[in-house]
């Protein structure tokens, strides 16, 4: 093979990110309107775009230590088509899984350099306060959840209708966006060196911050907060004190109000909506184990969630007409939907991302990429923290964001690695 061909080869690679995210995301993302041949085309570009990089680089990917993790997810996600009683609603699903995947790699090989790297950055954490305007514009709002906030929502209506959704969008989805996004920004308010910089961050934060709040979403407010006190903790030890604090408010709170007022301030207790209570919770996450327990190595397919709810494990304090689409727990939501080999590959992920977040921090202490780290740090816990009560992926679009943190995450890790000493790089290798 020349070495044109290969000079060539290598270029297209390094655009691999900027062409998933502007010709395949689009495709894929707004699946339902587009043509088959499209969403073919789309499809096809992702191993396409590999085997570039193979004939450029030598690997179809850049090796990093979630390699194996992402080839489990990858076979286990066939197995969930074939489970799934409707292929055709599964599809969307698989697309999920393959996006998410397509754009974790062209992070991991496109953000090579510092340069890259810190562009992304500005990318993402100006889409912060544009996202919060959209979602504040184009959001279902209720002050069903908090009605301390009800006096807010009659002078915000919604003024834009997106065409995948014209009744407006979803506030968990919204808010499931935000929270994984908002560490970012966050991070280089912490940590930026420009003071312009890190006063922009703070209203930018604040602003999306608000916007956050209004959508009501407890739980993706629980994994900002978690996020938050994780990242000012590491920022400065003295933030320590907040934890036994916010133990002591918790107290004064529950022998001030008493724990049913309180249950019903945090917690809505509609038995009619299992979505909204905590009753509801835990009967959708007890059925949820029936299923992972009678459908172990394979779940019950992708996207069937809700057809196998109410055909084999019905909710009696759920009306017919409530439509529950995910188990509200992203563990269970993996292992139900494609086996416990599915939710092993996530946890993996998962564990992985949280060890090379740490050395991240360590590596990038004082220089200009630890803000990056930090902040990254912040939107893995943020993630976590929301889908302990809640499935803020199980949708293409969020889950989209998510994988692509977890490419800029890799993409960072292998960026500090290889710029330590040799000695100490093979020592930092902990992937086979």
């Amino acid at each position: 093979m020349s070495e044109s061909f290969r000079s060539l080869a290598r270029r297209i690679a390094d655009l691999e990110l900027w062409i998933v995210l502007l010709g395949v995301a689009p495709v894929l993302l707004f699946e339902p309107w587009m043509p088959r041949w499209a969403v073919f085309a789309a499809l096809m570009a992702v191993p396409l775009l590999w085997l570039v990089r193979l004939l450029g680089h030598g690997s179809p990917v850049r090796v990093s230590p979630l390699n194996l993790p992402v080839l489990i997810l990858l076979l286990t996600a066939p197995i969930g088509v074939w489970a799934a009683t409707s292929k055709s609603q599964s599809l969307s699903h698989l697309y999920r899984i393959i996006l998410g995947v397509a754009l974790l790699y062209a992070a991991t090989g496109t953000l090579s350099t510092a340069r890259r790297l810190r562009s992304m950055v500005a990318l993402l954490a100006v889409a912060v306060p544009a996202l919060a305007v959209f979602a504040l514009l184009g959001t279902q709002l209720s002050a069903s959840k908090l009605p301390m906030l009800s006096s807010l929502y009659e002078s915000i209506l919604p003024t834009l209708r997106p065409f995948w959704r014209p009744a407006g969008l979803g506030p968990n989805s919204v808010a499931g966006a935000l929270a994984m996004l908002m560490p970012l920004p966050f991070g280089l308010a912490l940590g930026g060196k420009q003071r312009w910089l890190r006063i922009a961050c703070v209203l930018a934060s604040l602003f999306a911050g608000a916007v956050l709040l209004l959508t009501q979403s407890r739980g993706a407010l629980l994994g900002l907060a978690l996020a938050a006190l994780v990242m000012l903790i590491v920022w400065s030890r003295w933030f320590l004190l907040a934890i036994p604090i916010a133990i002591g408010g918790s107290v004064v709170a529950l022998a001030t109000l008493g724990s049913q007022r309180l249950g019903a301030l945090m917690l809505s207790g509609a038995a009619t909506s299992a979505v909204e209570s905590m009753e509801g919770r835990l009967a959708i996450w007890s059925s949820t184990i029936y299923m992972v327990k009678d459908f172990p190595l394979t779940g019950i397919g992708l996207g069937m969630f809700d057809r196998v709810l109410d055909l084999l494990y019905p909710l009696n304090m759920v009306s017919m007409e409530t439509n529950i689409y995910h188990p509200h727990n992203l563990f269970l939501f993996q292992a139900v939907s494609s086996g416990l080999p599915g939710l092993v590959g996530l946890v993996s992920v998962i564990l992985l991302l949280l060890a090379m977040s740490v050395q991240s921090l360590r590596w990038a202490r004082g220089g200009q990429m630890w803000p990056l780290a930090l902040g990254l740090l912040g939107a893995l816990i943020a993630y976590l923290g929301h889908g302990l009560f809640d499935s803020p992926t199980s949708f293409i679009r969020a889950s989209a964001i998510l994988w692509l943190l977890f490419g800029l995450q890799a993409a960072l890790w292998l960026h500090l690695r290889e710029q330590r000493p040799p000695a100490a790089r093979s020592a930092g290798r902990f992937y086979v």
